[in-house]
C-alpha cells in the first residue's frame, strides 16, 4: 500500500483529500446556508445503490430539501477515512449514523417529529475529487452489515425513513434484500437436493 501512494502522481497529499472530504461534510455538500457550491465539481454525479447518478443541480436541490440536520439536530455520522491506495483520488469513508427524529424532516411532504432514534448500519462511502480539489463523485449508503442498526440494513435517506416509522411503500425502501419469488423457489429446491444427498454440502452417505 504504501508503495502504491507513493507511485501515485495526484498532486493532493492523502491528508489534505482527508481534510477536504470533511470539509465538504460539514458543509452538508454545499447546502449549508454560507456554503460554497464549487466544493463539488460541475461534472458531479451523486451514486447510491438505488438512487442515481445524479447531477449536481438535482442532487443540491433534493439534498438541500431534506433539511435532515434541522429533522435530526444531533444527528452524528461517526465517519472515519481512508484514502484508496489504488485510486490516490478517492477518499473511504465508514459511517455509522446515529441521531433522534426531533425536528420536521421533509420528504415529498413534511414528516413530523417521531422521537425515534436511528441507529443506521455501518456503511461505506467516498468521493472522488479532481486536481482542483473540487468533488466529483459521491457515493453513499452501501450497508457492510445488515445485522446492526435498526433500518432493516438501509443507508442513505431510505434508512433514516425507515427507522422513523416512514419506510417508503416499496420492497426497495423496506430492507436492504427482499427475495425473489424465483430465489426462494431456488433456496428449497437446493435443500431439497441436499436432502437427498446431492450438492456441495450434502453429507456423505455412511458406509455399510
Amino acid at each position: 500500500m504504501l508503495r502504491t501512494m507513493a507511485q501515485s502522481k495526484f498532486p493532493i497529499s492523502p491528508e489534505k483529500l482527508i481534510a477536504m472530504a470533511k470539509e465538504i461534510l460539514g458543509s452538508e455538500f454545499g447546502t449549508k446556508q454560507g456554503a460554497k457550491a464549487d466544493c463539488l465539481a460541475e461534472d458531479f454525479q451523486f451514486v447510491a445503490p438505488i438512487i442515481g447518478p445524479l447531477g449536481k443541480e438535482e442532487f443540491m436541490k433534493a439534498f438541500g430539501s431534506f433539511k435532515i440536520k434541522e429533522a435530526v439536530p444531533d444527528l452524528a455520522d461517526n465517519s472515519w477515512f481512508q484514502v484508496d491506495p489504488l485510486e490516490p483520488n478517492r477518499v473511504w469513508f465508514f459511517a455509522r449514523a446515529t441521531g433522534t427524529h426531533t425536528g420536521t424532516l421533509n420528504f415529498a411532504r413534511p414528516i413530523p417529529p417521531t422521537n425515534k432514534r436511528i441507529e443506521a448500519p455501518p456503511q461505506a462511502q467516498s468521493m472522488l475529487f479532481n486536481e482542483q480539489g473540487q468533488c466529483y463523485t459521491l457515493t453513499v449508503g452501501y450497508c457492510m452489515d445488515k445485522r446492526i442498526g435498526n433500518t432493516e440494513g438501509l443507508g442513505g435517506v431510505f434508512g433514516i425513513l425507515k427507522a422513523f416509522g416512514h419506510g417508503l411503500p416499496f420492497p426497495e425502501g423496506q430492507r436492504l434484500y427482499t427475495p425473489s419469488l424465483r430465489f426462494e423457489a431456488f433456496e428449497r429446491v437446493a435443500k431439497f437436493a441436499e436432502a437427498l444427498g446431492f450438492g456441495p454440502n450434502a453429507r456423505p452417505s455412511p458406509r455399510e
